[in-house]
């Protein structure tokens, strides 16, 4: 190892001496979890053989530099903006600012400007807060570098990503589908969301399981699809009626296509819920003013942008060490709401 023979040795010399980046070298210096025992271990030989003596002002600097970026796509949607939402409040308590990248969609291929763009700005954490869909969570840890900070992934599988936090969405899914058998609705279909959505996948995986545990069959044609809009569950509902004229309840895949599920009820004078049980899941403000009131499965969505804060912070930081936060899979619990649109007389 060559030692420069400047009398200043900075921090670029210490990160080309040891082979690692200057960003490496700053998570030492601000002792970040985030980086590896021996690699730990090496940067600080080197810099007690250097005599390498860090500027009082760039400690400063870095202790006051507190921003979080979050990478998010669609905001327009209702969980996606009630996290957000989230987010913004939680960072603000913690002293952190926020620098906010949108995707142009889901399915987005080109993530590494994204990412190198937040990286760029020395954010001490990112929020990966678009749902997994498709690869797409794979295409970003692709794009994961040595310099990039600690990133949090919401809404997706656990084993997806180092760290996630996400919704119970089987376990809901799995209630609100019992409930519906225990209320002796007995040909209980499904409309799911888009199934390259993995928060899709779970609470059609829920319902099947739920079925097969009360001795009920679990029929190809008792499943359509949707979008998640109100559309496309009038839509799935009309074919579920012609390809299983008996069905007699359906859990659908989000609130806002139970709406339209209703919505052709009324138009074909189905009774709800006396002859069609109809339940959703998220717990939008709105459906409790549905007609019926929409039995439903509340996701507590600014829960999620909280923890995911907290998360980053706790990361961050060797003294206040945040327990609830302590996993690197945390699953959120789900709440099963009765109301009207599940509720038989007797």
């Amino acid at each position: 190892m060559a030692i420069p023979t400047r009398s200043k040795i900075t921090i670029k010399d210490v990160a080309r001496a040891c082979g690692v980046s200057t960003q490496t070298i700053s998570r030492v210096l601000n002792d970040r979890k985030d980086v590896s025992r021996e690699t730990r271990e090496k940067i600080l030989a080197v810099m007690q053989e250097m005599d390498y003596q860090p500027s009082a002002l760039a400690r400063s600097m870095r202790q006051t530099s507190r921003t979080i970026g979050v990478i998010n796509a669609e905001m327009q949607s209702i969980g996606i903006s009630a996290t957000l939402n989230a987010i913004t409040q939680v960072s603000e308590k913690y002293g952190y600012s926020l620098i906010l990248k949108e995707l142009p969609s889901f399915e987005t291929e080109d993530l590494r400007s994204f990412i190198q763009s937040l990286s760029a700005h020395q954010v001490q954490g990112i929020i990966y807060a678009a749902p997994e869909v498709g690869d797409t969570w794979k295409k970003v840890q692709a794009n994961i570098t040595d310099s990039v900070p600690p990133m949090v992934f919401l809404k997706g599988n656990p084993a997806s990503a180092p760290i996630t936090i996400s919704a119970d969405n089987y376990g809901g899914a799995y209630s609100v589908t019992r409930h519906l058998v225990e209320q002796g609705y007995r040909h209980i279909a499904h409309i799911s969301g888009p199934l390259e959505w993995w928060e899709a996948r779970e609470r059609k995986r829920a319902w099947a399981r739920a079925l097969v545990d009360a001795g009920r069959p679990v029929p190809e044609e008792a499943v359509s699809s949707g979008d998640w809009s109100c559309d496309s569950g009038a839509a799935a509902f009309e074919v579920l009626l012609k390809k299983y004229p008996e069905v007699d309840a359906v859990f659908v895949g989000n609130d806002q296509m139970a709406l339209g599920v209703l919505k052709i009820a009324w138009d074909r004078g189905i009774p709800v819920p006396n002859s069609l049980g109809v339940a959703g899941f998220d717990d939008i403000d709105e459906s409790r003013y549905f007609i019926p009131s929409l039995t439903t499965v509340r996701q507590n969505f600014a829960r999620l942008g909280e923890m995911a804060v907290r998360k980053l912070v706790s990361l961050n930081s060797t003294r206040n060490k945040d327990i609830e936060v302590t996993n690197d899979a945390i699953i959120l619990p789900t709440e099963l709401i009765v109301r009207q649109s599940t509720r038989r007389p007797g």
